[in-house]
């Protein structure tokens, strides 16, 4: 018997549910049009015995889901500047600001550190330049006086093998030719005068003693001058031979080797020079690449330091984070690390507002672009908004994104039609799509229809009594279920069990 009774009183409190949920979507759903509760007939369905009666009018078949207002444009502010650093300061969550007002400050100090060691590389850089082009032009006027002078002493190596080729050569060999003519002319002189003086002295006669050792030592005098002639003719031939075999060639090789080595001096000069040249200019190339980078790295950082402060592009309200991003946004606060393109602050922009949700992956058949909607803010239950879907997303994706378990949803977009001015970014509100509306179609309220082995009934009043009567349903919403078959307009139907009541009763 307790059982009986718990079990009782069990369905006693479903009962009071379903009425209770009933009751709130009717007023919110129910409504089809601007008399919507004419229309959809609830405003002749209740009674005190929880009666209601079968009208025809517009039923609106659709789907409530949960979504908030954002704007369709914002303004994201942060840091641009690809350097990290910390928040100094900043304004106020919810503040209202006027275009220009500054937002946040960041730290600058060990910036304009960097700054300034960079305008002092960059002054070096300069000096190290200009010291490095006047070491150029002294090496340049060096190499060319290098290059002078081996050129001069290949000249004269030149010079020198031509004038030994065309004169010096000559000379000698004409001189030892002339000394061997001398030195013939000079034996034949001599063996002639021998011949004559010997020959005069033998015509003479008979002479004394003296005169005779006079004669003789004459004669052993010519004979004396023939063999020193004979002797200088031979060491002007042997000179000849010398000039011929040793002289002359060491002499003209020496001058050719002179002649290649100063040509050789000069190559080796001028690759020097050039080198050297290469040397310099690399150095001052690599001096100005140098400067290049720290002027831009300098320029870099100056266009940093406007950054380090931020202003509000519009007027508009300050949201911290960026509300687009569902999950790891920072908590804002004084002393945080700063790192680029990290939103802090965005500013929605209100005169263009729109509603987010997400469309459950088991209702995306049944919506479709172009579909009405009305909108109902949590804050201002009374206020009624209408709208369009204007965006669903090509691919779903999961509602937990890090979790592959959780259910699949489609990001989607509805467009406010007239938005208030009282209407703002952020607000949670309750979206009922509305997928199909049918027009004079009899319905009644879901808890009068009641089902047993797949068929479907209502208990329809008569008299003081009711009866089980089978009906054929069609498309329904949440509150109420189209009758194809069964019913007609005035019929009253059972919200409950009435039997169940009875014996509750008794």
């Amino acid at each position: 018997m307790k059982k009986y009774k718990f079990r009782i009183f069990l369905i006693l409190l479903f009962i009071v549910g379903a009425v209770g949920v009933f009751l709130y979507y009717r007023t919110v759903t129910a409504a089809g049009s601007n008399d919507g509760k004419k229309k959809d007939g609830s405003a002749s369905g209740g009674s005190t015995d929880r009666l209601f009666t079968v009208k025809r009018g517009e039923l609106i078949i659709g789907l409530i889901q949960a979504g908030s207002v954002n704007s369709k444009k914002k303004h994201k502010l942060s840091l641009e500047a690809s350097y990290n650093t910390t928040l100094m300061w900043i304004v106020e969550e919810n503040a209202k600001v006027k275009a220009g007002d500054v937002l946040a400050k960041f730290e600058t100090e060990v910036l304009q550190e960097r700054i300034d060691d960079y305008k002092i590389e960059c002054e070096n850089n300069e000096k190290e330049i200009l010291l490095a082009e006047e070491s150029l032009k002294i090496q340049v006027s060096t190499n060319l006086e290098s290059i002078r002078s081996a050129r001069d002493r290949l000249s004269v190596a030149e010079d020198d093998l031509r004038k030994y080729l065309l004169y010096d050569r000559k000379k000698q060999r004409d001189s030892i030719d002339l000394k061997i003519e001398n030195a013939e002319t000079d034996l034949n002189e001599a063996e002639l005068n021998y011949k004559k003086t010997k020959k005069e002295y033998s015509e003479s006669g008979t002479q004394s003693q003296e005169d005779q050792e006079k004669q003789d030592q004459n004669l052993k005098n010519l004979q004396n001058k023939i063999a020193t002639a004979e002797t200088n003719k031979n060491n002007a031939y042997d000179e000849r031979t010398v000039f011929q075999r040793y002289t002359h060639p060491n002499k003209l090789k020496a001058l050719y080797n002179a002649v290649a080595q100063a040509k050789l001096n000069q190559k080796k000069t001028d690759i020097s020079a050039a080198s050297s040249i290469v040397q310099k200019e690399r150095n001052i190339s690599n001096l100005k690449k140098t400067l290049r980078k720290n002027r831009e790295r300098l320029k870099r950082y100056q266009s940093y330091m406007p950054m380090m402060t931020l202003t509000a592009p519009v007027n508009g309200i300050v949201i911290y984070g960026d509300p687009d991003r569902r999950w790891g946004n920072p908590e804002i606060k004084l002393g945080m690390d700063i790192r680029r393109k990290q939103v802090l602050l965005t500013i929605p922009d209100m005169s263009n507002l729109v509603v987010d949700f997400d469309l459950p992956e088991q209702y995306r058949s049944k919506v479709k672009l172009g579909n009405a909607a009305i909108i109902t803010p949590d804050s201002i239950p009374n206020m009624k908004l209408r709208g369009r879907i204007s965006q669903i997303a090509s691919l779903p994706v999961n509602q937990i994104y890090w979790d592959r378990s959780s259910p699949k949803i489609y990001k989607s977009l509805i467009d406010l039609i007239n938005p208030p001015a009282n209407l703002v970014s952020g607000m949670s509100v309750q979206i009922e799509i509305v997928t199909e509306v049918i027009r004079k179609a009899l319905f009644i309220p879901v808890e009068a229809v009641f089902e047993e082995n797949d068929d479907f009934f209502v208990y329809l009043k008569q008299g003081d009594g009711a009866k089980q009567i089978p009906v054929k349903i069609g498309k329904s919403n949440d509150a109420f279920v189209q009758i194809l078959e069964g019913l007609k307009e005035n019929d009253v139907v059972y919200l409950y069990r009435p039997f169940q009541k009875k014996e509750l009763d008794k």
